[in-house]
């Protein structure tokens, strides 16, 4: 008999929201007149990501800084999404023409959802596909961390304000529903007339938990939105305390400086987002990737004199057959992360040396996605590694 996979599935957002000509100038002369002006140049980014601060008493990653987001349930997968689909319009054929356009790698969680495979449901074919259910799941933890409503109806233009979509909806009311009962998002949707926006988010990275880290494990599907304006964000002040809008370098750079934890997936997804200064370049490049595929990485973790070293696939030390179950501590190798480093040839790694980590990478990047950049607080961001 197949066993369950240690971890639960789960799907995390990347928010980035454009700024406004007006807001971007401030920054920019606030940094001008400042005499503690970083050098690393954030003002001339023209978008902002949300992050999120979890609780010290959260059950996995306290204290971090993470994508909003969270664990996927079943009834994200419930049949009882088709009435909320086919309200504004959008048919069975339509969602099962979204989800076959994509034509790189599927991983795991798309082809054969664990979520879906080992729940108590018997029968399971007129459940949404992982595509979209994943999606859903994205979307209601957005919306009950932040407030933020990734939501859409088939009466609004694109040329419309689509920010009142929700007035005359108790909004709180609906977010403690939805925090008890992931099915409540149904019934939201359907008093509210609108449907989860997935096309807008579009997928990013899978990242699964490495072995021996805590007591949970997580199979994650990153996705990104790119929204024309900046949200109003509420918090739920339960798993999250306090957010954050700010540019890849600014995140990057608190951290560096232990002003701020970030896992390691976090610090990888924005060394490749540190790419873009421009939102329209940005978004350009998240349309053209979102039909490429993703792969699942499992980080394999080693022990240095000085740190630990969090490897990659395609790195000289990444194990042919790593092993996915198993809960044994990594390799403890007796020398210095650089040491380490400099025996090898092809890297694509993440080098964690106390709280901070950064990225090394020097292989061709998968399905068409970006290298990430090696960034060291204060210093000019060089292509990572080469």
């Amino acid at each position: 008999m197949e066993k369950i996979p240690p971890w639960k599935e789960a799907a995390t957002l990347i928010i980035a929201a454009r700024v406004t000509l007006k807001e971007l100038v401030g920054v920019s002369l606030a940094n001008a007149l400042s005499s503690s002006k970083s050098t690393t140049g954030q003002s001339r980014c023209d978008y902002r990501l949300l992050m999120v601060k979890r609780s010290n008493l959260s059950s996995f990653m306290a204290n971090a800084f993470v994508f909003p987001g969270g664990k996927a349930e079943i009834k994200d997968f419930s049949p009882n999404w088709w009435e909320v689909f086919s309200r504004q319009g959008i048919t069975k054929h339509d969602i099962e023409k979204f989800c076959s356009k994509v034509t790189g790698p599927r991983p795991d969680m798309i082809i054969k959802s664990s979520t879906l495979k080992y729940s108590n449901v018997k029968n399971t074919e007129n459940y949404l596909p992982p595509d979209v259910a994943l999606r859903i799941s994205a979307i209601r933890e957005t919306f009950e961390e932040t407030g933020i409503s990734i939501l859409t109806r088939s009466s609004i233009r694109s040329d419309d304000d689509s920010s009142s979509i929700l007035d005359g909806i108790d909004i709180k009311g609906w977010r403690d529903k939805i925090r008890k009962d992931p099915l409540s998002f149904v019934d939201f949707c359907l008093e509210a007339n609108v449907c989860p926006d997935i096309w807008t988010l579009h997928e990013w990275w899978d990242w699964l938990t490495p072995t021996s880290v805590g007591h949970k494990r997580y199979d994650t599907m990153f996705y990104i939105c790119c929204l024309d304006k900046q949200p109003s964000v509420i918090l739920d002040q339960s798993e999250v305390i306090t957010y954050r809008w700010g540019t890849p370098e600014e995140f990057l750079e608190e951290h560096c400086v232990n002003a701020a934890f970030l896992a390691p997936p976090q610090v990888y997804e924005l060394s490749r987002l540190i790419h873009f200064k421009n939102y329209q370049m940005l978004q350009k490049f998240v349309r053209y990737r979102s039909v490429k595929g993703v792969e699942r990485w499992l980080p394999v973790l080693c022990s240095c004199k000085d740190g630990a070293l969090s490897l990659l696939p395609g790195d000289d030390m990444y194990p042919k057959k790593p092993d996915y179950i198993g809960k044994a501590p990594g390799k403890d190798l007796p020398k210095t992360v650089e040491e380490v480093r400099q025996s090898c040839q092809q890297l694509h790694r993440m080098e964690i040396c106390g709280p901070s980590c950064t990225t090394y990478s020097n292989i061709v990047p998968q399905c068409s996605h970006l290298q990430p950049k090696t960034y060291r607080p204060s210093q000019p961001i060089v292509q990572s590694f080469l």
